[in-house]
């Protein structure tokens, strides 16, 4: 897959970025950036083209999610990040997930499907993929996540039902809402950073 790689000597600790639709790889660098600098970076970059626009999975002829397609893509995903563990020499206990839109979705789905892999997920403005999922054990698992009051591409009520459905499965998760819509504002990437020192995993593992 397309990807960028950015390793740091500070930390063993790495962020992978997953973009929303039309973005590429590198988008969310500064999220990560304001997050915390020190760590390592895996930008990947969604092989789902729709209207020109780079996506992690396809949607519905009426634009609602299309849960094959997405899973499928999350095998493709999985199989990616497991050779870029090996390529990269990357501890595959060192993984965070920070995902936008179409890129928290497939997050969130890497998650219920390898939540060994990840330890903390930071979800910006996610749908509630596959509700019927509850098979995974989140346990230890740390999540934030974000969603807008007025957002009308992804409703709020959906941020809800998402965070009781990843706290039943045993994850601590924290969320944040915004007064705006679907774009990403200044004020998340704030909370974020405070979030991910108050959870406090780098510092045991630099």
């Amino acid at each position: 897959m397309k990807h960028f790689f950015h390793d740091s000597e500070e930390s063993n600790q790495v962020f992978i970025l997953l973009h929303g639709t039309g973005g590429r790889e590198t988008d969310l660098l500064p999220v990560a950036g304001q997050v915390d600098p020190s760590l390592s970076v895996l930008g990947v970059r969604g092989e789902t083209i729709e209207n020109g626009q780079f996506r992690y999975f396809a949607r519905t002829k009426d634009g609602g999610m299309d849960e094959g397609s997405l899973l499928e893509k999350t095998g493709d995903v999985l199989n990616f990040i497991e050779e870029a563990a090996t390529t990269y020499q990357i501890d595959k206990q060192s993984f965070h997930l920070i995902g936008y839109s179409n890129g928290a979705n497939m997050a969130i789905s890497l998650l219920l499907h390898r939540p060994d892999l990840f330890r903390t997920a930071m979800l910006f403005h996610p749908s509630h993929p596959l509700q019927s999922f509850e098979k995974s054990d989140l346990g230890g698992r740390d999540i934030f996540m974000t969603a807008g009051a007025v957002d009308q591409i992804t409703l709020p009520g959906e941020a809800f039902q998402l965070k009781a459905h990843l706290s039943r499965l045993g994850a601590d998760v924290s969320m944040h809402i915004t007064d705006h819509g679907h774009e990403l504002m200044k004020s998340e990437f704030r909370e974020a950073s405070k979030w991910w020192k108050e959870i406090n995993i780098d510092d045991r593992e630099r």
